[in-house]
């Protein structure tokens, strides 16, 4: 079976990203050619002082570290930007969608857990099939489809709605991103529905079909932006199906936990919750040393602060200026 590359974009949590990478290294090794670790221009907490402590951990695994000039936390990224490479290169993973010559390339979170080889049980699932990508579609806790019983991961291609119907649903559930749905339904973003997308804390992505359909070189929005749809990827989840590609549905679990360390089991609030990052952190931290993943003693220190980015307010005011400048 052929090898393929991995793609991870580094957003703090260097205990976290350390458990990532080397338990999907310890069950799926073997097929694995090289591994993007995409170090991200702002940071929450730490800068990049860090980064050593990261590839002391790290050393031994084929990783290319990439230092992308242009960070996009959240959002729509202007549309004209992504004519240049540099900017481009800014949304998540698309730097390795650009540059791996593998068939798939492997996206995952830097807040992962791997307990099998979900590589390999995800490869096998490819063989014969002509594949956009692989992995946990939709965002079923988020659709009203999901509460009405109509709906789910495993369904998604069957249940397809009329526009006035899916209104009704939105309606009669009142979803946490109702406002996006009524505004993508006005758009005729139908089906698959508005929260259908291949998840991306782990799932394998078609490369040369990408390629072939995305921007630069095709004329569908990358999978690394919001482009005004409910989350990453979406918009090209969406744009993909309806060219007549297809995806299979593979729930991570239970040889993946997302966020493990956790106490809600999201990754995204520790972005901007410092105690709630702190903990998590330590929890990998104690998970890497009970297991022996790496040494007890540690060379280089770790300083954790209240520092750089702490507010979504903050993420907000940063990207701005980010974007003055862009435009000037």
């Amino acid at each position: 079976m052929n090898q393929i590359d991995v793609c991870i974009n580094y957003y703090g949590k260097p205990y976290h990203t350390a458990v990532t990478l080397l338990t999907l290294w310890k069950h799926s090794s073997r097929h694995i050619n090289k591994i993007y670790l995409v170090i991200e221009k702002i940071q929450p907490y730490y800068q990049y002082d860090v980064i050593p402590l990261l590839k002391y951990y790290l050393k031994g695994l084929p990783i290319e570290y990439v230092y992308p000039q242009y960070f996009y936390y959240s959002g729509n990224p202007d549309e004209s930007w992504l004519t240049d490479p540099e900017k481009r290169f800014g949304l998540k993973y698309q730097y390795a969608l650009e540059k791996s010559d593998k068939e798939f390339l492997f996206l995952s979170h830097n807040d992962c857990l791997y307990e099998d080889d979900l590589l390999g049980k995800m490869l096998a699932k490819t063989q014969g099939e002509t594949i956009a990508g692989i992995g946990l579609v939709g965002q079923c806790w988020n659709c009203p489809a999901f509460f009405a019983k109509l709906c789910d991961g495993s369904r998604f291609e069957t249940f397809v709605p009329t526009k006035e119907e899916l209104k009704e649903l939105v309606d009669t559930y009142k979803p946490p991103r109702a406002a996006i749905h009524y505004k993508l339904i006005e758009r005729d973003i139908i089906h698959p529905l508005p929260e259908c997308r291949l998840n991306e804390y782990a799932c394998l992505v078609n490369v040369p079909l990408y390629r072939q359909n995305v921007v630069p070189t095709g004329d569908i929005l990358p999978f690394g932006g919001g482009w005004h749809g409910t989350d990453w990827g979406a918009i090209w989840f969406h744009s993909m199906f309806n060219r007549g590609y297809k995806f299979i549905n593979f729930p991570f679990e239970p040889l993946m936990q997302h966020a493990p360390f956790s106490q809600n089991g999201s990754g995204h609030r520790a972005d901007t919750e410092f105690d709630l990052y702190k903990n998590s952190e330590e929890g990998a931290k104690t998970y890497l040393l009970a297991n022996n993943l790496i040494p007890k003693d540690i060379p280089l220190g770790l300083k954790l602060e209240k520092q750089a980015i702490k507010t979504k307010h903050q993420i907000r005011n940063t990207l701005i200026k980010i974007k003055t400048k862009m435009v000037g």
